[in-house]
């Protein structure tokens, strides 16, 4: 049987879940708690969260997206490049920059990307795919427990064209916003866009107030 991916997963997802499997709607608000407020990398690891659904979950469900493959760190300044791998063999980046009490996180969203912006080298890979909101989300944890600096920034600005992932992005960023979540202000969660026009309406229609560059 194949397994599903549960992280990326959003409250209300989480609490269908749940209901669908005869558990309650505040089991969904502790998983997601579990899973983006705590970062944990098992199940098992859910303390307050019944044996036997822990167990369910562990059959149906997979809670990892990413693996590393590689940390650069920079000789220049305090930054760090993680390279990682997804489930499917791909490649991305993300890099974690600290510059005195300011932590800010470059995050990708794409696998590759369509565009090939001349300030950028990501559109000579072409485009692969787009990241699932899990495989955003993972990168933040990953910087979040491994990197000794609180995080105080986050900006979609790694590979790919954010807004050409609007759905996954957006959904992404309100699990970063989220207080069960990462619990970052609005204004430190910036999308950048090299200017896709249907999804800057749309950004702005919905009354979005994170940051836009």
């Amino acid at each position: 049987m194949e397994k599903t991916c549960i992280k990326g997963m959003n409250q209300t997802e989480l609490q269908a879940l749940c209901l669908e499997a005869g558990q309650t709607c505040f089991r969904g608000d502790q998983i997601f708690e579990w899973m983006y407020r705590h970062g944990i990398s098992s199940f098992d690891l859910m303390l307050n969260v019944n044996k036997s659904f822990r167990e369910h979950l562990e059959e149906h469900y997979i809670l990892q997206t990413l693996q590393v493959e590689k940390r650069m760190p920079s000789k220049l300044d305090n930054s760090i490049k993680i390279l990682f791998k997804t489930q499917d063999n791909h490649f991305i980046e993300t890099v974690s920059m600290v510059d005195g009490d300011r932590h800010t996180v470059c995050i990708s969203s794409q696998v590759g990307c369509a565009l090939d912006c001349s300030f950028c080298a990501t559109g000579s890979l072409g485009f692969k795919r787009n990241l699932s909101t899990g495989e955003i989300v993972d990168q933040l944890i990953y910087i979040r427990e491994n990197i000794d600096h609180p995080i105080t920034n986050v900006v979609f600005m790694g590979m790919g064209e954010p807004f050409h992932n609007y759905d996954n992005v957006l959904n992404a960023a309100d699990i970063f916003h989220s207080p069960k979540g990462f619990n970052l202000g609005s204004t430190r969660i910036t999308i950048s866009t090299a200017g896709i026009l249907p999804q800057i309406k749309q950004f702005v229609d919905e009354k979005r107030r994170y940051k836009l560059a």
